[in-house]
């Protein structure tokens, strides 16, 4: 019982002691963590998908042009920009002179992964 008291009192100062500016970071990625994997109701939420999306994005384009990253970022803005880009792009293959080839491809997967989450009511 000793030990669990003393757990308690150290979340709880960390807790307290959260936004200070050495542990900021911490504490926004572990929030980050919990909003992307602890699920809602079950299914997921429009936002956390939009949200899973932005995130695969960012890590696919970190090592592509700043162009092809601007083009992603402006993609997964919101829902209906997704849904615009996974229309135009994957499904009607329009040419997208920015993203073409295989980052296209993988862009398209990492959206088609997570379009019955945006398409849902």
């Amino acid at each position: 019982m000793k030990k669990f008291f003393w757990l308690a009192v150290i979340i709880l100062l960390l807790l307290t002691f959260s936004d200070h500016e050495l542990l900021r970071p911490y504490r926004d990625q572990l929030y980050g963590l919990i909003l992307d994997n602890a699920p809602s109701s079950g299914k997921m939420s429009d936002e956390q998908a939009l949200r899973q999306i932005k995130k695969q994005l960012d890590e696919l384009a970190a090592d592509w042009g700043e162009g092809q990253q601007q083009q992603l970022t402006k993609a997964a803005e919101s829902k209906q920009s997704v849904l615009t880009f996974h229309q135009r792009y994957c499904v009607n293959r329009d040419f997208n002179p920015i993203l073409f080839g295989e980052p296209l491809r993988q862009s398209c997967s990492i959206i088609s992964s997570h379009l019955e989450a945006l398409t849902s009511p």
